[in-house]
């Protein structure tokens, strides 16, 4: 018996409303002003005092971190959120004190995300290079912080290799960056990503668009002296 097909989906729907991620970024150049150039840029001394009068969680760290001008290790919350970073005597649990106060601010905008732990895979990783180059990567100074998850107050993760996905414009952020793939998942993390590029925390904010080695994390840092902001 013949039967009729079945409706099609009219392709005059309209395009579901822009998410916050689809609002265009700032101007690369960051004024002098900005959380990334303030914290990049402290002394030693005027660090370590910005710790204490934070009153924030962390030791010195444990053994030599050569490259790293004030090694530090995070030893608990920042703003109610946790990074589950490597532990023990492990380097790459250590990271520079301009890093603990950048992860501070970080948590600002991670608590307005509903965020409550961070998984970081690794932030000083002793002669890390550039690569393909001889040029030291951040990770040398204990000055970059390499993310593979965000876990919300609901237990919903939020994992970048299973739930990013990249946007016909190739960019993590603005006009055309949303994929037809796109989760709800995958709509908050760009969301919370797009979100700290806007705050000019970091100056290197590398994503799985940047190459295959970053599939699966998020790559931030900050640099002495630079003073663009750049997300890939």
């Amino acid at each position: 018996m013949a039967t009729e097909d079945a409706p099609r989906a009219s392709s005059n729907e309209p395009p579901p409303p822009p998410e916050p991620f689809e609002a265009p970024l700032p101007d690369r150049l960051l004024p002098p002003t900005a959380p990334a150039s303030r914290l990049a840029n402290l002394s030693p001394g005027s660090c370590r005092a910005e710790l204490k009068r934070r009153n924030l969680p962390f030791k010195a760290a444990p053994g030599p971190a050569k490259g790293v001008a004030t090694p530090v290790r995070l030893t608990g919350p920042l703003r109610g959120v946790t990074f589950r970073a490597p532990g023990g005597r492990s380097p790459y649990g250590t990271l520079d004190c301009r890093l603990l106060l950048a992860l501070d601010e970080l948590a600002e905008v991670l608590v307005r995300h509903r965020v409550t732990s961070v998984r970081v895979d690794n932030l000083h990783r002793p002669r890390a290079r550039l690569p393909g180059r001889r040029k030291p990567s951040q990770h040398s100074y204990g000055l970059a912080a390499d993310i593979m998850s965000f876990t919300l107050d609901d237990g919903t993760e939020l994992v970048v290799e299973r739930d990013w996905a990249r946007g016909p414009s190739g960019s993590a952020c603005g006009p055309g960056s949303r994929a037809p793939e796109l989760t709800a998942a995958g709509i908050a993390l760009l969301n919370l990503v797009c979100d700290i590029a806007r705050s000019g925390l970091f100056h290197h904010m590398l994503t799985p668009n940047h190459d295959e080695a970053h599939r699966d994390h998020l790559h931030f840092d900050l640099k002495r002296g630079d003073r663009l902001s750049i997300l890939d």
